[in-house]
């Protein structure tokens, strides 16, 4: 199963979606996809700097993210305990 730009593309903006409703005060990600679970590479600032996060999804939840409420909510609650150490906006 090959892998298109359009996947990739739907992907990243999932996860761009996602990191924003977040409210992180500075971020930046890649989407690498990898054989079942997808790795999502966060660097984010912290108190302190900088931290790099690897967090990782499904594809098909990455892919169904911007349609589905409940995976794009799962994804949230999730990644929302991982970033935890990320500055945020209040």
């Amino acid at each position: 199963m090959s892998l298109s730009m359009n996947e990739l593309a739907q992907a990243r903006e999932v996860v761009g979606r996602v990191l924003e409703e977040l409210s992180l005060d500075a971020y930046l990600f890649e989407v690498e996809p990898r054989q079942g679970q997808w790795e999502i590479r966060v660097e984010c600032a912290v108190a302190d700097g900088w931290e790099t996060c690897l967090l990782t999804a499904d594809k098909e939840y990455l892919l169904r993210g911007s349609d589905d409420a409940l995976v794009h909510e799962l994804l949230l609650d999730n990644w929302r305990e991982a970033l935890s150490d990320c500055s945020h906006s209040r």
